[in-house]
Formats: C-alpha cells, structure tokens, sequence
C-alpha cells in the first residue's frame, strides 16, 4: 500500500498516482498494512516464496551449465589444467549471469561463451582438431540454457 503525500489515501501500490487526488506516488515506498488480515500480506508472502523459488532453479541450471561448459573442456578440448578448468567454468557461469540480468539474449549468449571459449583455447591451448568441436559445443549449448532459464521463468509468473 501506498500513502499519499497530499491527501494521505491508503492506495494500492501498483498505481502511479493517487486515486484520491491525482498525485504522483511513484517515488513514495511502499508500507505494509497494519491489518494483519490484509489480502496483502499473504500475496507479498507468496510472492516471496516464487521468487526464492526461481532463483533456486535459476542458480541450478547455471551450476549445471558450468559443469557441462567444463565437462566438455576436458573431454572434448583434453584440457587438464585445473586452472584452465575453473576458467571454463566460469565462464559459464558469466554467461549465466547475462542471461539473468537481460544483458545476453539467445544469440549474443552463445556468442559471448564462443568468444570467451575462443580466449581460452588460445591461452590454454592445446590448439587440436577437437578443440573445434569443443568450441562449435559451446556455442551452441547457451542456447539451451537460455530456453531453460525462459521456461523456468514462465512456469513461475
């Protein structure tokens, strides 16, 4: 709920002005209702819980993701490094990040794990015909990833 300034009218907080006196209540915070019998206190509850629950999910697909971005650097690029490991896998977990933030979209997700796998292969080496293979798998598996974190999202709205 929101209080206005002005007139001080309990107002829902999903309205931008005030249903009282028409004004502007954007920037005013939202208070909790004293009445503990309030529809609003069980919603922001629930609301809570889906948000505590997609972000579980989310940091599941992306620690996933990262094993599967490092699995492939050790079979497929015959990376040993520990180092070079837990570059792999964090860059994953980079691309991850974009994607949850709106930063990466399905294609410059794929593109960004390419690049960063590209930097990679060429510090860490060894440059092989199945490095190729690793990179064209890394760029493609973002992909998935990014579908994965939109249908987790989707199930919960």
């Amino acid at each position: 709920m929101k209080i206005c300034p002005n007139c001080e009218f309990s107002n829902d907080e999903r309205f931008p002005t005030c249903a009282y006196c028409n004004a502007m209540i954007m920037d005013v915070p939202v208070t909790p209702s004293a009445d503990p019998d309030d529809l609003e206190h069980e919603r922001r509850a629930l609301s809570e819980t889906r948000h505590r629950t997609i972000r579980g999910q989310v940091a599941w697909a992306g620690v996933l993701y990262a094993i599967v971005i490092a699995l492939t650097a050790a079979t497929l690029g015959q990376v040993d490094h520990p180092l070079a490991l837990a570059l792999y896998a964090g860059s994953g977990l980079l691309v991850t990040f974009a994607i949850t933030r709106n930063i990466a979209g399905q294609f410059s997700a794929s593109l960004l794990q390419g690049i960063l796998t590209l930097l990679l292969i060429l510090c860490f080496g060894p440059i092989q015909l199945f490095s190729i293979f690793m990179l064209v798998g890394h760029i493609i598996v973002p992909s998935i990833l990014w579908h994965w974190i939109e249908l987790i999202y989707s199930a919960n709205r």
